[in-house]
């Protein structure tokens, strides 16, 4: 049985992307169902929850960098710690390189290639991992294009995928959770490729 620390809740067509972390070995996970499917939207874990679970590598597991799937079966609620909480246990644990700082071209192993609203990593260099916490170093503004909410990090816009309630400003210094989406040839460019996405802060 594992404890783990439920730190993001993003939108899926057809469910929800729940992130966590394993806190018996600091491990940043993704909770799928018991057998290897999405959870759906009534998924019953919260931010800053920790639960008891069940937990395996999903049979169903996706090729690098979504490293990060776990089928798993809920068994308890312990409590929720809030947003406190959870920047209480990244300030005070090792994530080794699962949490960095600066310059966001510092994220996911310096992998990113960066085109204004299209920040993405592709086939050339692949790194280890799809979620990753960052502390950023200058202020996210709040924009929305076409219904769609994004956050301006100097000249570029990263796409919220969050439930969290939109701020205007995201201060310097927060702790940020990315993440990269699922392989994609989003411009029929022929290439595919995994978009970055904010999926949340703590404040």
């Amino acid at each position: 049985m594992s404890v783990v620390l439920v730190v993001s809740r993003t939108q899926m067509a057809n469910g929800v992307c729940v992130g966590a972390i394993d806190e018996n070995s600091g491990e940043l996970v993704r909770l799928h169902n018991d057998r290897g499917a999405n959870l759906p939207a009534d998924a019953p874990y919260q931010i800053g929850d920790r639960w008891n679970v069940n937990m395996q590598t999903s049979w169903r597991v996706r090729p690098r960098p979504h490293i990060e799937d776990k089928d798993t079966t809920f068994i308890s609620l312990i409590n929720n710690v809030g947003i406190n909480g959870i920047k209480q246990y990244i300030n005070t644990h090792h994530l080794g390189n699962r949490l960095v700082s600066g310059d966001i071209s510092n994220a996911f192993e310096g992998c990113l290639h960066f085109e204004g609203t299209k920040n993405y990593i592709n086939r050339d260099r692949i790194p280890g991992f799809s979620t990753q916490f960052w502390i950023t170093d200058r202020d996210l503004i709040h924009c929305v294009s076409f219904g769609k909410h994004y956050y301006k990090y100097g000249n570029h816009r990263i796409k919220f995928v969050g439930f969290q309630e939109c701020v205007e400003r995201i201060p310097a210094g927060t702790i940020i959770r990315l993440s990269l989406a699922n392989w994609w040839d989003g411009d029929g460019s022929g290439e595919d490729r995994c978009y970055l996405q904010l999926s949340g802060w703590y404040l």
